[in-house]
């Protein structure tokens, strides 16, 4: 199979290609995972709260368990109190992890990519 070739210098020519690598099946929904991975790897993931343990401050009780008429507390750090820690908020970089594609999906995609732009005849080679 021929395939046009384009110089830098505006120069048009052709070059011989294998028919297998054109000949592939289109798979959209493995393009579109990987376009998926691939763009979610961008985006930085950099939330972060305080939980309970790193807030700074004592940990001694508010006051007497029985006797006051209050409701039972720990410390300030717990979550129900202003100033105190987060329950379940973001954990930062340790918690987010990267989505990987594989040597197969990367293969597949992209021969994908390049049989679906031949096939629209937008495929030009530099």
């Amino acid at each position: 199979m021929k395939i046009d070739k384009l110089s830098l210098d505006g120069k048009k020519s052709s070059i011989e290609v294998l028919d297998r690598i054109f000949s592939g099946n289109v798979n959209k929904k493995l393009v579109e995972s990987a376009l998926y991975k691939i763009n979610a790897n961008y985006k930085g993931r950099r939330g972060k709260t305080k939980q309970q343990n790193e807030i700074s401050g004592s940990t001694s009780k508010i006051y007497a368990q029985k006797g006051t008429g209050n409701a039972r507390h720990a410390s300030r750090k717990a979550p129900i109190f202003v100033g105190g820690g987060v329950a379940h908020g973001p954990k930062g970089r340790l918690a987010y992890r990267k989505k990987k594609l594989t040597k197969n999906e990367k293969r597949l995609s992209i021969a994908s990519l390049i049989t679906e732009k031949n096939n629209l005849k937008k495929f030009t080679y530099i």
